[in-house]
Formats: C-alpha cells, sequence, structure tokens
C-alpha cells in the first residue's frame, strides 16, 4: 500500500491512476491481453449465434390492449469461448420487455469470433423481436 504524503502526491497518484501508470492494490489478476475485449473489424471474422433462445413474452402484454411488436437492441460481449457477459439494453423497445430480451441473450451461445486464427472476445449488438403472431 502506497503511502500519501501531501496534497501534491494525492494529486500526482490520482492523475498517474486515471493515466493507468499507477499500480492499485488489488487481488485480481490482471487480464491477458486474450482476454481483452475488442471490435469486429478489418482481420477480425464476427461471432456467430449457435443457440438462440426467443425471450418469455410476459402474458400480461400479450392479452393485453397494448399489442406491442418491435424489436429491441441488446449489446454484449462474446467471450472467447463463445458465452456472453455485459449485456444491457442500447434500444429500448418497452421497459416491460428489456429484462426479458436481456435474460434470454443471456443464454445465447456463439461461434467464438477469430483474430489469426485465435477465438477472441468482442462486442457486439444484437435485435430481439417481439412478434405477436
Amino acid at each position: 500500500m502506497k503511502i500519501v504524503r501531501n496534497a501534491a502526491d494525492i494529486w500526482v497518484y490520482l492523475l498517474l491512476l486515471i493515466l493507468g501508470f499507477a499500480q492499485q492494490d488489488s487481488k485480481q489478476p490482471t487480464p491477458s491481453p486474450r482476454e481483452a475485449v475488442i471490435d469486429v473489424g478489418p482481420g477480425i471474422s464476427p461471432a456467430k449465434p449457435i443457440f438462440m433462445p426467443d425471450p418469455e413474452y410476459p402474458s400480461s402484454l400479450r392479452n393485453g390492449k397494448h399489442n406491442i411488436q418491435g424489436t429491441c437492441v441488446v449489446a454484449l460481449t462474446v467471450d472467447e469461448n463463445g458465452g456472453v457477459r455485459d449485456v444491457y439494453i442500447t434500444r429500448s423497445l418497452d421497459k416491460r420487455l428489456d429484462q426479458n430480451a436481456i435474460d434470454a441473450v443471456r443464454q445465447w451461445k456463439f461461434k467464438p469470433a477469430m483474430k489469426d486464427g485465435k477465438p477472441v472476445a468482442v462486442r457486439t449488438s444484437v435485435e430481439v423481436d417481439y412478434r405477436l403472431y
């Protein structure tokens, strides 16, 4: 643990911490370069969904007068094993449906994205459709 002696030391330490040069006391391991999350772009094949269960459409909305249909957009990270993490809504269809979309997408499985023949974690977005048939 570092000892900070005066206000100037505090400012220097905070600046170094913000810039990433100061070392934090933490029990968490430093992520390896393989764990770094990247965006799909040139030289990176996108992750491909292989298991995509549909979200549950609540019966209270299905049988009601609302008849909500449409698409919400969900951002997520696909890890090196094709698993899903860091899921959140980027475009909501209806607040009452958002959590169901998140819950469904967390169950999805992907063929991982590839860079130079190796699996990598990538950020991506998916559309979740709600349709009444």
